[in-house]
């Protein structure tokens, strides 16, 4: 189920807030079912990802009460040697899960490739959002040896930490501590329902005004459906500025699909009164591609320097140490976002990219670390090698666009164009100060705004073709 689904947004989303402020109300009236919104919640998401995985949600189910034993077992015998054994053989089991559903079938596939090598091939469906839950449950783990989170003795409220719907499926990755107290002690709100309800539109208008139709584009030329290198007429009118405006486009796509889910899961849990952390802070405005990941995705590569690089040594065991753990994150970064060597590729690409900047000093300016990073989602969106190299030897060996034969072989591209120029608008925080403002006439406008922008994708969702989330694959 998607959020940008009719039975997600007439069906699902109605129900799950009628009877979870029914219970709020009962709560407040009685003093009593203090329980009962949890259990709203607990039910809602196990149903939300029951919906599209009725088997992996046993999965999602067996990885939480792992990490609630582990944890049971970990703090009776904490400061002792089983203690840490038990925390190793947690985080062992949890990464070995999360291996063999994603992993197996791109390292068997690698080892085929080898002469005189044949490994038959278990085909194993990924499970939705497992890079998502595991690394939140991971989280929990590690942090509960460390003692920066207290020990959660209710196996039901760590599984609604693990599989509270709004963030399941794509993230944010919200860690334990985040949301600890708000497990138990939260408060409701009118404040945070308008302001998540605003925040939950704003994501929706991202993914179906926006990301969808600027999608056209690059899906056009050089496709997710139907790739324009099979018919060689339609590859001889695909030229350099077609490339470049497709990377542009795609540019623009992924980051308003991905921080509009953020945005609208974000949203959802300040409904229903959790406040996670943000995941987005407008990453195209960077001037190097060190603000650049401290401005994207924010929560992952906050997850892997707490967890990973600082763990190995960060920067405090000389220079080259550094480079080595700077180069295993990021190899590590690319593979968490997929099983193939294009995201191999694409995290080692920016890497080196950041070794560079160390070494160098200085920061490469706001068009250059565009360009910089515009190149590498052609990285990350290409994974066939051969497609990729000739995309990119277009791209920088000058070749003419036909684009009245591409326009008449696909029309989405003539429908694409107009979008464009709004998307790279918004990129900018133009409209910060108004978001922002706490005038009641400024208020009213902006509600006015979401009212219309609400219609607006309902209109486009009853009539376009569906367009799942990017990172819903990850």
């Amino acid at each position: 189920m998607s959020f940008d689904s009719i039975t997600f947004l007439f069906l699902f989303l109605p129900a799950v807030i009628i009877l979870y402020f029914m219970a709020e109300a009962l709560t407040a009236l009685t003093g009593r079912l203090r329980m009962g919104r949890n259990t709203v919640l607990l039910i809602a998401s196990l149903f939300f990802y029951a919906w599209g995985e009725p088997l992996y949600v046993l999965l999602l189910i067996a990885s939480s009460m792992l990490a609630w034993g582990g944890g049971m077992l970990m703090h009776r015998w904490r400061g002792q040697r089983r203690g840490r054994i038990v925390m190793s053989a947690t985080i062992t089991l949890l990464i070995a899960s999360l291996g063999v559903f994603k992993y197996l079938g791109f390292f068997i596939d690698t080892l085929n490739a080898v002469p005189c090598i044949q490994i038959p091939l278990t085909d194993l469906r990924l499970p939705i959002g497992i890079s998502f839950f595991t690394f939140q449950i991971l989280s929990y783990v590690i942090d509960l040896h460390r003692g920066t989170v207290s020990l959660q003795r209710n196996p039901l409220r760590l599984l609604l930490y693990v599989s509270l719907f709004p963030q399941l499926i794509a993230g944010p990755i919200v860690r334990y501590q985040t949301v600890e107290r708000e497990l138990t002690s939260r408060r409701f709100s009118a404040t945070d329902v308008y302001e998540g309800t605003l925040r939950f539109i704003r994501g929706l208008a991202k993914k179906i005004l926006i990301a969808d139709n600027v999608a056209r584009f690059s899906d056009a030329v050089y496709g997710v459906h139907t790739s324009c290198w099979v018919d060689p007429t339609i590859y001889d009118s695909v030229g350099t500025t077609a490339l470049w405006v497709a990377s542009l486009a795609y540019t623009m796509q992924i980051y308003f699909d991905f921080s509009g889910y953020s945005d609208m899961a974000i949203g959802l849990g300040r409904v229903f009164g959790f406040h996670f952390l943000e995941n987005f802070n407008f990453p195209y405005i960077s001037c190097s591609i060190t603000e650049f990941w401290r401005r994207w995705h924010i929560s992952l590569s906050g997850w892997f320097r707490d967890y990973v690089y600082i763990p190995l040594g960060g920067n405090r065991r000389g220079w080259y140490r550094q480079l080595l753990n700077i180069m295993v994150v990021w190899a590590l970064t690319g593979l968490w976002h997929g099983a193939s060597w294009n995201f191999v590729l694409w995290g080692m690409y920016y890497g080196v990219l950041l070794l560079i900047e160390k070494a160098w000093k200085r920061r490469p300016g706001w068009l250059l670390t565009f360009i910089i990073v515009d190149l590498g989602w052609v990285l990350f969106h290409i994974t066939n090698f051969v497609e990729l190299g000739c995309v990119l030897r277009r791209m920088f060996w000058w070749h003419p666009t036909d684009w009245l034969r591409l326009m008449a072989t696909n029309s989405e591209v003539m429908l694409a164009l107009p979008y464009l120029p709004i998307a790279f608008l918004f990129c900018f925080p133009l409209f910060t100060p108004v978001v922002e403002s706490r005038r009641v006439s400024v208020r009213v406008l902006r509600s006015a705004v979401a009212v219309l922008a609400l219609l607006l994708c309902y209109v486009y969702i009853v009539s376009s073709s569906f367009h799942p989330f990017i990172y819903f694959r990850f």
